[in-house]
């Protein structure tokens, strides 16, 4: 058999172009690192990775969640340590002047510092960061507390001396709890889930979120200031709420018809309305803690899945490198061999 020019040219570029290639592999191994640039190359490995970046990707969703979170939580705190010191402040003005060595006239000016705190206690209700409202639920965008046609407390759009004219105490009762309980909420990775809104009625295909498997991170405006009205032993309608409580202090302090043991009875009962703030802030604490707890976990997993993701997709350095050089100079030989295996000519110098 005659083996010609031509077949050895053939065989020589057919053997040069797989040595280019592989050497063209192990050099975008070398440059990114990575064992393999297809899910092809290796399929066990590479569903593997994906399964990890799934992950990953899902972790820094939940990091960024909780940092929202936490960034909200912080807000809270202060808006309610301010109006903590707010109603501090009143008590301090209520003691000073429920004495019965002040006059009218100092009782007014008390009367009147009072709707002061009271204005500011209205302000700092409605905190807002980036047209978000802290203590408006899931209402987040319209202002949470406003005053009704009598300068009444409204939550939400609810007068909350007599929140709800829904009829029976049951409904009122039922809408209360539905306003206590309107926040919002955030997916943390507690495995978030739908269930029926009415789980008593079968045929009822709405759904709502698990509140147990999502993050409550915001604190309903209601449960801080209070609802509703208390009647006191001498038949006397007091509210519930601090802001009109506050509104009901100023007016007894100054009025013609003054009583020390009214003005008394409503301080006691503005200290006792005043420890929900307390109470608040102790929860916003807890939930600080917990997510500070969940972003160390989310980091050491992190750090966890990106070792595995290398183990998965990282090449050996060393080994990679020593099989590019040795590629890169099998191709320079070949390349040599090839100008003696194809022979000048006198063709080649013709012009």
């Amino acid at each position: 058999m005659r083996i010609t020019n031509k077949m050895i040219t053939s065989k020589y570029i057919r053997s040069l172009n797989t040595l280019s290639t592989d050497l063209d592999k192990l050099n975008t191994k070398v440059a990114s690192g990575r064992e393999f640039s297809k899910a092809s190359e290796n399929t066990s490995a590479a569903v593997k990775a994906f399964q990890i970046r799934r992950d990953l990707s899902k972790t820094e969703g939940y990091q960024a969640n909780i940092a929202h979170a936490q960034t909200s939580l912080a807000n809270t705190e202060s808006s309610l340590m301010h109006m903590q010191e707010l109603l501090r402040e009143a008590n301090v003005q209520i003691m000073s002047g429920n004495t019965g060595t002040s006059s009218a006239d100092e009782r007014k000016i008390i009367a009147t510092e009072l709707r002061g705190i009271q204005n500011q206690l209205l302000q700092t209700l409605n905190s807002q960061s980036s047209d978000i409202y802290y203590f408006g639920g899931s209402n987040t965008d319209v202002l949470p507390f406003t005053l009704d046609a009598n300068g009444k407390l409204a939550y939400n759009g609810y007068t909350l001396e007599k929140p709800l004219p829904l009829g029976t105490d049951i409904e009122n009762t039922a809408f209360i709890d539905s306003l206590e309980k309107d926040s919002r909420y955030v997916d943390i990775g507690l495995g978030a889930r739908l269930i029926p809104e009415d789980p008593l009625d079968p045929l009822n295909t709405n759904t709502v979120v698990d509140p147990g498997s999502v993050f409550q991170y915001s604190i309903p405006g209601i449960n801080i200031v209070g609802s509703g009205t208390t009647t006191l032993a001498d038949g006397t309608k007091v509210s519930n709420n601090l802001y009109d409580l506050l509104g009901q202090i100023a007016d007894a302090l100054e009025s013609d018809n003054y009583s020390h043991d009214t003005v008394t009875e409503l301080g006691r009962k503005l200290s006792e309305a005043s420890r929900e703030i307390l109470y608040n802030i102790t929860d916003v604490g807890s939930k600080t803690s917990y997510l500070n707890f969940m972003t160390e976990r989310y980091e050491t997993r992190t750090l966890n899945l990106q070792d595995n993701q290398v183990d998965a997709e990282a090449a050996d350095p060393a080994r990679t490198i020593i099989d590019f050089q040795s590629q890169k100079v099998a191709y320079q030989a070949a390349l040599q061999m090839g100008t003696q295996i194809i022979q000048p000519s006198i063709f080649d110098f013709m012009s």
